[in-house]
């Protein structure tokens, strides 16, 4: 009987070992390399489980299977194929680009060597706070991260985006004072003794249109006439279109030149950086210090800031109010010699 009953589990055995021979067929792989893989699986498998050894090991097979990913790609190279997809863009937005990730790259080469997928939450946000010391640069460069890893996510690259688990840090804004009349006026002076300075010059001052707007306006967008400059969706930071008022002090120093021609002339980051120098600001200037300048003696002049908001391009009310109106240096003359 006993014959009996260990020839039966040897012949059940044998079948057993000939369906496993015949489902592994073709695979490369032996009974012997099966059953390791199968063990590894199970070691992790905790004691309290209320899985079968077969559930569980098909629950890593599925989480494998989610995260598999048939394409790799380095950090490094997915850069370089994010740039070469964003080459339609104006050129400082792509130089932005660039100098992100060329930043990130050249601060920790170990992260920027691996690959998308390899890259955790805590390895990205280790990397953004090696790299950039303030809260404003930690918060440009997630930005730039987030959206390289959505490209990324496209790309099949990783399976998600950890940039949207890393919170933005939190920046507290120091007041901008405004620059007194006689600052206005220096600068002014200034940019007046090199040519074609004077407008683009006066267009910062007196407009408050952002910096690499101007640089992007050319004098078919001035409607002396009209009495308004258009600020196209090519030119605006945010993308739409607005009209800035043009009020006399700026009037006086826009001479109409060619309607293709830009309004600032060559070099002019140069030539305004010496005349920012000239007027006593070197190595302290602020950045939209005139921008700010502008807003606030406009809001003292006039009080009136949903006409200021039009002219600012902002999309309401409340950055104006607690950022860029900055009344406490103004009185009611300056602002009226500031407009006349």
């Amino acid at each position: 009987m006993n014959i009996l009953f260990d020839i039966s589990i040897l012949n059940t055995m044998r079948h057993e070992q000939d369906i496993a021979k015949a489902i592994l067929k073709g695979t490369n792989l032996s009974l012997v390399d099966a059953a390791r893989l199968i063990k590894n699986i199970l070691d992790f498998m905790p004691k309290n489980s209320e899985l079968t050894p077969a559930q569980f090991c098909g629950k890593i097979i599925d989480c494998g299977k989610i995260n598999y990913r048939a394409k790799e790609m380095s950090f490094i190279e997915g850069f370089k194929l994010y740039i070469s997809a964003k080459a339609h863009l104006r050129k400082d937005s792509l130089r932005d680009i660039k100098y992100l990730g060329s930043r990130l790259i050249k601060n920790s080469p170990e992260f920027a060597s691996r690959n998308f997928s390899t890259l955790s939450i805590p390895d990205c946000e280790t990397w953004l706070n090696k790299t950039f010391n303030t809260p404003s640069q930690f918060n440009k460069g997630r930005t730039f991260l987030h959206a390289i890893f959505e490209f990324a996510l496209r790309k099949e690259w990783c399976g998600k985006n950890p940039i949207k688990c890393i919170e933005r840090k939190r920046v507290i804004e120091r007041e901008i004072v405004p620059l007194s009349i006689e600052q206005v006026k220096k600068i002014l002076e200034n940019a007046g003794k090199i040519e074609g300075c004077l407008a683009p010059a006066a267009l910062l001052i007196f407009a408050g249109i952002r910096p690499r707007e101007v640089r992007r306006l050319c004098w078919s967008d001035v409607d002396l006439s009209e009495k308004s400059i258009t600020v196209r969706s090519v030119c605006s930071k945010t993308g739409g279109v607005r009209h800035v008022e043009i009020f006399p002090p700026l009037k006086e120093r826009l001479i109409p030149q060619p309607p293709e021609q830009k309004i600032c002339p060559k070099n002019w980051q140069t030539k305004w950086r010496k005349i920012r120098d000239a007027s006593g600001f070197q190595n302290v200037w602020v950045q939209d210090v005139l921008r700010h300048t502008y807003a606030s003696y406009f809001a003292k002049r006039f009080s009136d800031l949903p006409r200021l908001q039009l002219n600012m391009g902002h999309s309401n009310l409340n950055l104006l109010r607690s950022r860029y109106v900055n009344l406490s240096t103004l009185s009611a003359h300056s602002a009226r010699c500031f407009f006349n």
